[in-house]
């Protein structure tokens, strides 16, 4: 089969012949026909991720959609031709945190596209519990993009934020999860607040709920202006970075949260103790999504309560450029390879 490989840090990906996977008894063996990209693809490319958390030569892509094209023999209830998205988290069913519902924090997690061999490739092999099915004729290209751009966004929304009808919801950075952050946080009623600095994605959220949008320099002074000084009730921090922090943070109410789901390796925020004590704020983070609420993500798109957003796609074999695509920021949503 073909792939795209990470032999090196810093180095583009390669396009080499590869082995197809050979799957045992509980595993599948899935024809990739889509794959996003984020910008945690950029991170392990760049070799900003642990070593740890990636093995070399790797080949990334951890937002897979697949058709089913071979089955082991312990694997009942899923059929040859059935299509599916990648639950990206491979868990071990049991440690206590797989056994209490929470698979993403796993302590025998391995993860597609950083140690396990990912959607930059014609197949992929997974374990028949990682499969995610969903129905036939919806787009598979938007498809791809359920287990990390919907999923981990619906994940800090739904299990953490525990927003009410009208509270405030700050969402900062309206990027492939912060516009599906907001379709989010409109399903439960929330009065949405959008910050980013592009005019164009702020544009793009305002058509998909946003009820304010604002550029990074004007939202403190705004953000106070809308609450009456209060500040809101929860931030949705996707951007993770100390620029940022400096003033979301402050702009949480009293007794708000602040949710972390994106973040900047190598660059710490201090935290002012004090006016955490004062102001009794939560910090939260937030990693990617159990499976159950993966299952919640497809059902919502399948009954239309949610839009998955991809603007532009490649075809695989011009990963990098789609790669150099996202670098540069010019393509709103999120960007998909298609086989």
């Amino acid at each position: 089969m073909k792939a795209m490989v990470l032999r090196k840090f810093g180095l583009p990906l390669k396009l080499m012949e590869m082995d197809t996977p050979q799957i045992k008894g509980d595993e599948l063996l899935l024809r990739v026909r889509a794959c996003g990209i984020c910008q945690t693809d950029l991170k392990i490319i760049g070799g900003q991720i642990p070593p740890e958390f990636v093995t070399l030569p790797v080949v990334p892509g951890h937002e897979v959609v697949g058709e089913v094209v071979d089955i082991g023999k312990d694997v009942s209830g899923i059929a040859e031709g059935d299509v599916g998205a990648v639950f990206l988290c491979i868990f071990c069913r049991e440690c206590q945190y797989c056994l209490t519902g929470r698979q993403n924090l796993c302590l025998n997690l391995h993860r597609v596209g950083f140690d396990l061999q990912g959607g930059f490739a014609e197949f992929i092999r997974i374990p028949a519990h990682a499969f995610c099915p969903f129905r036939k004729g919806l787009p598979l290209h938007e498809m791809a993009i359920v287990a990390d751009a919907i999923g981990t966004p619906f994940h800090a929304i739904t299990r953490f934020a525990d927003v009410k009808p009208g509270q405030n919801l700050l969402i900062v950075g309206a990027g492939g999860l912060g516009i599906h952050a907001v379709q989010i946080a409109k399903l439960y009623a929330a009065k949405v607040f959008v910050v980013d600095m592009d005019p164009k994605a702020l544009d793009l959220a305002k058509k998909f709920g946003a009820d304010e949008t604002l550029e990074p320099a004007e939202a403190p002074e705004a953000l106070r202006e809308l609450t009456k000084g209060i500040g809101v009730d929860v931030v949705l921090e996707i951007v993770g970075i100390p620029e940022t922090l400096n003033w979301s943070l402050p702009s949480l109410k009293r007794g708000g949260k602040i949710i972390l789901v994106g973040y900047a390796p190598g660059r710490p925020f201090p935290l002012d103790i004090m006016a955490m004590h004062f102001h009794e704020w939560e910090i939260i983070g937030s990693r990617f999504v159990t499976k159950p609420e993966l299952m919640q993500v497809i059902k919502l798109i399948e009954e239309g309560k949610i839009k998955p957003v991809v603007t532009k796609t490649f075809p695989f074999e011009q990963a990098n450029e789609a790669l150099n695509a996202l670098r540069s920021r010019t393509t709103l949503g999120r960007i998909v390879l298609t086989f």
